[in-house]
C-alpha cells in the first residue's frame, strides 16, 4: 500500500521506469495469491501450495532493490534541491508524486522553507 501511490503517479514511473516494472510485478503476485486465498482461506494448505513461499522471497528481494533505488532516487532529488532535506522520504515522495497540483504540494513548502 506504501508504494502503490508512488509508482501510480506518471512523473515517477517515467523517472523510474524498471523499478515500476518490478513493482507492477510484485503487486499482480500479491493480488493473486490474495485472489486464491479469497478462495481457499484455510492457512496451512494454502501456505503449502507449491510457488506461495519462493513467490513471497522473490517479492521481498524486488521490494528490497524497489527501495533502495528508490531511496538514491530521492537523494539525487535532495543533491538538486538541498531544502528538500527538511522532508522526509514520504512527502518527499508526495510531492514528486503530486507535482502538477501545486495545491497538494503547498503544505510540505514550510518545512522545506522555515
Amino acid at each position: 500500500a506504501y508504494l502503490e501511490p508512488i509508482f501510480s503517479s506518471g512523473d515517477i514511473q517515467k523517472s523510474m521506469p524498471a523499478e515500476a516494472q518490478k513493482f507492477t510485478l510484485v503487486n499482480s503476485m500479491w493480488h493473486s495469491t490474495m485472489e486464491g486465498t479469497v478462495k481457499n482461506p484455510y492457512v496451512i494448505p494454502r501456505s503449502q501450495e507449491e510457488r506461495i513461499l519462493p513467490n513471497f522471497i522473490e517479492a521481498n528481494k524486488l521490494l528490497d532493490a524497489i527501495l533502495k533505488q528508490l531511496h538514491q532516487f530521492l537523494e539525487t532529488k535532495r543533491l538538486a534541491f538541498p531544502r528538500f532535506y527538511f522532508l522526509s522520504n514520504e512527502e518527499l515522495l508526495e510531492i514528486l508524486a503530486e507535482t502538477k497540483d501545486p495545491l497538494l504540494v503547498q503544505p510540505h513548502l514550510k518545512k522545506c522553507f522555515e
